[in-house]
């Protein structure tokens, strides 16, 4: 699997807990929790370089997480205080994208997008066999035909934009492939 419920967050989470110096921001897993599947899903969270995105990110993968333990991260920290929280523990699909990292030898925005695209197709399909006995034009619709709720957390998003191959028109259809995946879609629990 390359983005949906991989180890990838758990792994960065713990390692930011397990440092010498942590600062515990779990209390915001609460203010996310009540904001899945209501019209308040979508939430950006923009800090400057070096203040806990990242970490951020990995933590709330590795809270909402299926098809892993995450109470050894989480009983020592604030939201263990808050038992209700607990029903959100591992229990959505998450889908946990750096797009920050690029395939080998990614020369143009085409290959960047594309590596993305089929990354997504080829987790989907692992997770969801039935999907391949059908032919998609469009990685949403393979999000729909699941019939399940996925949790999105979307890590360094907008890097691609500083990279020399992107022109106006490529950011514009970057943006276009981020509203299709995302906008109104019923698969987005958050």
């Amino acid at each position: 699997m390359y983005y949906l419920n991989t180890d990838t967050p758990r792994q960065l989470f713990a390692e930011a807990v397990n440092s010498k110096f942590y600062v515990d921001k779990s209390g915001m897993i609460e203010l996310v929790s009540g904001r899945i599947r209501t019209a308040n899903k979508y939430i950006c969270i923009t800090r400057p370089r070096r203040f806990g995105k990242t970490v951020n990110a990995a933590m709330l993968g590795a809270y909402y997480m299926k098809g892993t333990d995450s109470a050894d991260l989480f009983d020592r920290l604030l939201i263990s205080t808050r038992p209700k929280e607990r029903k959100h523990r591992n229990q959505y699909q998450v889908v946990f994208i750096d797009f920050s990292r690029m395939p080998d030898f990614c020369w143009n925005y085409q290959e960047y997008i594309t590596n993305v695209i089929d990354n997504m197709k080829s987790d989907l399909c692992e997770a969801y066999p039935a999907l391949r006995e059908k032919t998609y034009r469009s990685i949403s619709q393979m999000f729909v035909d699941t019939k399940d709720t996925f949790i999105f957390i979307m890590d360094e998003w907008d890097w691609v934009f500083g990279q020399s191959f992107m022109k106006e028109e490529q950011k514009v259809s970057y943006l276009q492939f981020l509203k299709g995946l995302l906008k109104d879609q019923p698969y987005v629990g958050l």
